[in-house]
Formats: structure tokens, C-alpha cells, sequence
């Protein structure tokens, strides 16, 4: 009865358990396999056994004893044929690894429901040995059926001018499904790819790198352009006017007044912040013409189908694709080769709002201590969080 609970606590196949012996408050297991002579993996042929070391793993847990150990030896055998010299290894268990596969895994599955940092205290062992663990094997409790019908795909900056990612999320459930490395057109490919198969919008910005990684990867599905990033455009051009005419001065209470009457919509505003905005378009055409096709593209995104939205979109490229302002002319040559996203994003109901949050929360995290190498790590805990698995 005895050997049967320690055969199951165990739970290794085809071991013998030699005895139990403490070596202060550790517990081991000794272990040991039938006899065996494993073969080259060159060229297959019989080995020398040269010499034995015994290592120890941690292999699982008890309430009263601890963390027990397992210990196994492990064989340096040489290849009488080929001359090559290699190490034996066990199914499941790393020879570089202090623990089990199976007791990485019991201690990923303990931290569901609390906190890293206490089942650290809990098992004595170091927080970043548990936290590794944990986003190890983490993926495996998340669904592996990924099918999302509607996507944002965002990019982002760690450090403006160095690292850049590019991050994937449910446009309807905010998601995050996965996070890669760079902002050019491969790495957007390689983040959509895990999407490809089920998505039908896709909802990005205006830069050609996305474009054409959606064109490659989601060849149906349907793009469409996010309004926030269109509006940006004119809101951009706006801020350099202010710049130039000096509204606001440098007083960062002033500056804020400024762009949120140049920013907003006129029926939000008073009757006197309207009359602020005719003066200051009195003095300069530039404003003007930058003010003036900012409402026009409003109006144009409040079309209710897909006709009157291609007959409001071709006036606003008729009428300012030869504006005299060059800040109008550049935005409409952008916007006229995107005139199928854009009565996409007129129609379509999906935003990149939701990704402009979660960006702030990645970009949160790396503020807290996480580096830029374990980026897939970001994503996880992003998505973790969202499926309520990580408290």
C-alpha cells in the first residue's frame, strides 16, 4: 500500500524506486530505470557507458513535507563506432531544468486564482523561477480556437525611435491574441497569421505597411481604415498651424484650450468658442482650409449607406485635391487611394479604440520592469487578464 501511494505521488512510467532519504529539510526520491543501452544518435549504433552523475529535479509538492525531489542518474556514454559522446535524458525532464515538466506545470496552474508573488511564498522559491514558469505554461490554459471575426492591428512604441511592436486584438471582446517584434510589413504579417483563418475585418491606420501585409495575409477580408486615425491627419495639420500663428504661446493650460477648440466638433462648442474659431480663420487661410475640410470629412463620415457615402466621399476629393493649402492637398492624396477603407470604416461598426487602451497597458507594464525581449510575454498577460485567469 505503502509503495502503491508512493508509485502514484510519483507518477513517472517505467521507474523503480530504489528508497526515500532526507537530506535536511529536502526530501529525494531515488529512482532508477531498468537496464538499457541507448543508441547514438548519429548513427544508431551501440554506446560505452563512460561515466554516472546523479541529478536531482523537483518533482512535486506535499503539505506537510514540501517540495519532494526526485534523483535519477544521468549516463555520459560514448559511440564505439562514431566516437560521438552525449548525455542520457528522460521524457519530460529537462537535464538543464532544476524541475519537472509536471511540477512547472502545477505550480503555472497554482497561480490561477492568486498572485505569482504568493505562491512564491508559499513553495521558497525564487519570484522570476515561478513567474518564468507560469508564462511557460500558461498558453496551454487558454482556448487553442482562436476565430475571431474582427480584428484591430495597431502598432506601438517601447522606446520611440528604437523598439516597436505590433499588437493584435478581438475588436469585440478586446482579446489581445498575440504581440510581435517590429513594425514593418513582415512582422504585421507574421501577427495576422494567427488570425488568418476567421477574420473578416480588419481595422488598422493608414500606414502602406499594413495594407499590403492585409492584402497578403487576409486576402478576404475586409480592411477598413479607423476613423481616429483619419481625424488625426487634420488634427496634426492643425497643430503645426497653431505652432506657426503661435495661439496658446508655450502655457501648457493655453495650449490645451487651443487644440480642443480646434479639435472639436463646432455643435460641442459655445457661441463665443465659435467666434474664437471665425476669428482666428479670418487671419489665416491656412487655418482656414485645414478647419474647414476637417467639418466637410465629418459630415462625410455621417453618411448612413454605402451610396450616399461614395457620392459624400468623391465631392470632399473633388473639392480639395487641388486646395490651395498644402497640408488639404496631402491629406486628400492619401485619402483618395483609400476610398474602398474608408466607406468601409463608414459603414463598419469596429474602431481601434479599444487597441489604444490596451497599447497604454502594455506600454504600462514595460514602465513596471518588463524588458523588450520577452514581448510575447505582453501579450499573454494582456490576454490572460482579459479571459479573467490572472488576478
Amino acid at each position: 500500500m505503502y509503495s502503491q501511494f508512493i508509485k502514484e505521488l510519483i507518477d513517472l512510467p517505467d521507474v523503480l524506486i530504489q528508497k526515500v532519504r532526507k537530506e535536511g529539510e529536502r526530501w529525494i526520491f531515488e529512482l532508477s530505470l531498468p537496464e538499457q543501452c541507448p543508441l547514438c544518435p548519429v548513427c544508431l549504433k551501440r554506446t560505452i557507458k563512460m561515466t554516472v552523475k546523479k541529478k536531482q529535479w523537483m518533482h512535486g509538492y506535499a503539505q506537510r513535507i514540501g517540495i519532494f525531489w526526485i534523483e535519477l542518474p544521468v549516463e555520459r556514454r560514448r559511440c564505439s563506432t562514431c566516437g560521438v559522446t552525449f548525455s542520457t535524458s528522460y521524457p519530460a525532464i529537462s537535464p538543464r531544468s532544476v524541475a519537472t515538466d509536471a511540477f512547472q506545470r502545477w505550480v503555472a496552474q497554482s497561480c490561477i486564482g492568486t498572485s505569482i508573488q504568493a505562491v512564491a511564498r508559499m513553495l521558497k522559491l525564487p519570484y522570476t523561477t515561478v513567474e518564468r514558469w507560469f508564462y511557460t505554461h500558461a498558453p496551454s490554459f487558454l482556448s487553442n480556437d482562436v476565430q475571431p471575426k474582427a480584428v484591430c492591428v495597431d502598432e506601438f512604441a517601447f522606446r520611440k525611435g528604437h523598439d516597436y511592436g505590433v499588437a493584435i486584438m478581438d475588436a469585440e471582446t478586446g482579446e489581445v491574441y498575440t504581440v510581435e517584434a517590429g513594425k514593418n510589413e513582415e512582422a504585421i504579417g507574421r501577427a495576422l497569421a494567427h488570425v488568418s483563418r476567421s477574420v473578416q475585418y480588419v481595422v488598422s491606420d493608414l500606414a502602406p505597411a499594413m495594407k499590403k501585409a492585409i492584402q497578403r495575409v487576409c486576402p478576404e477580408a475586409t480592411h477598413v481604415v479607423d476613423y481616429f486615425h483619419v481625424i488625426q491627419l487634420f488634427t496634426d495639420a492643425l497643430e503645426r498651424c497653431r505652432k506657426y500663428l503661435g495661439k496658446g504661446g508655450k502655457k501648457h493650460g493655453n495650449v490645451r484650450y487651443v487644440c480642443r477648440l480646434l479639435s472639436q466638433c463646432p455643435e460641442k462648442l459655445t457661441e463665443e468658442e465659435r467666434q474664437i474659431i471665425r476669428e482666428w480663420c479670418n487671419e489665416s487661410d491656412y487655418l482656414k482650409s485645414v478647419y474647414q475640410s476637417l467639418q466637410h470629412v465629418r459630415y462625410v463620415f455621417k453618411s448612413k449607406d454605402e451610396q450616399q457615402a461614395k457620392r459624400r466621399l468623391n465631392a470632399w476629393v473633388h473639392r480639395y485635391l487641388f486646395c490651395p493649402c498644402s497640408a488639404v492637398r496631402a491629406i486628400a492624396k492619401s485619402l483618395v487611394k483609400r476610398t474602398d477603407e474608408i466607406i468601409s470604416c463608414i459603414l463598419s461598426p469596429y474602431s481601434n479604440g479599444k487597441m489604444e487602451g490596451t497599447n497604454n497597458k502594455i506600454k504600462l507594464m514595460k514602465r513596471r520592469g518588463y524588458g523588450y525581449r520577452n514581448i510575447q510575454r505582453f501579450a499573454l498577460r494582456v490576454r490572460l487578464e482579459t479571459a479573467n485567469i490572472l488576478s
